[in-house]
Parts: structure tokens; C-alpha cells; sequence
């Protein structure tokens, strides 16, 4: 199966599935920018995102004709949530256990690192800076059979659910929600909930959304932490 292929016939029904929603905004492009970088990581990593963030217009309405997660991902900027996802992929590709100051020295290399990942939000529908767990049900129930479609084509061996995974574990089989593998507490805050499938083929994290405020550390470090234990 041809990767690239693949992902265009699922941009072609998410298109079709948005038109019948809201015609007046276009969908996100999410999935995979560069296949062939994707297929060939160490460790295929895969975030589960609510909605892209898109600009309003006056009336406060998404103003996107469409975005494309080739724009975000091939030359990605340097906010502090793009800067977590790739510090994971790095330090996972890398074989690196622990967060350094050090590794943005080179920030462009760490960068590069969203080549090798991949991103599945719940709607493919632009969206505020928030939305609400009510309106990401309703939206989700539009692409959820998308969603699938996408997490079966991408196979990923990581998946990181940036405070999703309790709108979305029906999805995976043998997933027990209500039993985590572990749970990582810091502070008293739990940072992590791990999850693997009943043959332990993958890892499922149930993290806080890479954009929630606090240092590269503190949340790289747990991901890590768990990701080590899982091959353990």
C-alpha cells in the first residue's frame, strides 16, 4: 500500500465530510507530511490532537480555507507545543532518556524530527484556541470512522493523546481505560497515564495537550520515562 496514495483519498473524504458540516470553512490536512521519513523512524510516534487552531474573522468564525499538515510539519515553527512533540520524537530517535537544555542548541535538527511524526486530531474542523470536550464529541462523531481509517494506515508504535484518549479508546481493541499500566505522579499532579493494547504491541499516552504551559522537562521526561518502561 502506498502511503501517500492512501492519504489522499482520506483528505478527499474528510473534504467531503467537512463541505456537508460547515462549507464556509476548510479542514485540516493531518496525518503525515513526509511518509517515506515516517516509515522509516525507529520509533513511529503518532499525536492524537483535538482541532488545528485557526485565525476568526469579525464575527469570530474560523477564517481557514484549508491547512495542510506538510505546511505545519515541513517547516514547522518554533512554539513551545511543536517544540515538545519534536524534542519526543528526537530523544526517541536518538535513544536520548532525559530532556537537556542542550539538545535546542541545534533547534533546527530537533525541528526536522515532526518529518518522522505523525498528528490525528479528533476533527478535522478549524477551531478557537479552547473548545469544549461537548463540541469535540459532536465534531468527532463526523471523522471518527477517518480517524480510524488514519490510525490504521499510519500503525504507529507510540501513541500520544494530548488529554483525548477518554473521547476516543473505543477505538482501540484490547485498550483497558479504566486499568492504566502506569500512572506517573509528580507533585501529586499525575503528569502520564500509560495504556498497551492485550498483546502489548503499543503504547497508548494519555498526557497532558502539548500546548498546556510548563517546561520542556517536566513534560518530555515523563513521555520518555514511560516509553522505556514499556520496553522494558
Amino acid at each position: 500500500m502506498n502511503l501517500q496514495e492512501e492519504q489522499e483519498k482520506i483528505y478527499g473524504e474528510i473534504d467531503r465530510i467537512g463541505r456537508e458540516a460547515n462549507p464556509d470553512v476548510g479542514c485540516f490536512h493531518d496525518g503525515v507530511a513526509f511518509p517515506d521519513e515516517y516509515l522509516g523512524a525507529r520509533t513511529k510516534v503518532l499525536w492524537v490532537l483535538k482541532n488545528s487552531y485557526d485565525e476568526t474573522d469579525e464575527d469570530g468564525n474560523p477564517a481557514s480555507d484549508g491547512q495542510d499538515i506538510r505546511c505545519w510539519f515541513g517547516s514547522p515553527h518554533g512554539t513551545p507545543m511543536f517544540t515538545k512533540m519534536a524534542l519526543v520524537s528526537y530523544c526517541l530517535e536518538q535513544g536520548i532518556g532525559r530532556y537537556d537544555d542542550s539538545l535546542l542548541a541545534d533547534r533546527d535538527a530537533v525541528l526536522r524530527s515532526l518529518r518522522k511524526t505523525a498528528l490525528v486530531d479528533l476533527s478535522k474542523l478549524p477551531g478557537a484556541s479552547s473548545v469544549t470536550d461537548r463540541q469535540l464529541k459532536e465534531e468527532f462523531a463526523l471523522f471518527q470512522d477517518v480517524v480510524r481509517w488514519q490510525l490504521d494506515l499510519y500503525a504507529p508504535d507510540i501513541m500520544i493523546f494530548g488529554n483525548t484518549l477518554h473521547l476516543c479508546h473505543g477505538l482501540f481493541e484490547g485498550l483497558d481505560y479504566k486499568n492504566p499500566l502506569h500512572s506517573y505522579v509528580e507533585d501529586g499532579d499525575c503528569m502520564l497515564r500509560s495504556f498497551t493494547d492485550s498483546g502489548g504491541k503499543h503504547l497508548y499516552l494519555e498526557a497532558y495537550h502539548p500546548s498546556y504551559p510548563g517546561g520542556y522537562a517536566r513534560y518530555v521526561d515523563v513521555i520518555l520515562r514511560a516509553a522505556a518502561d514499556w520496553r522494558i
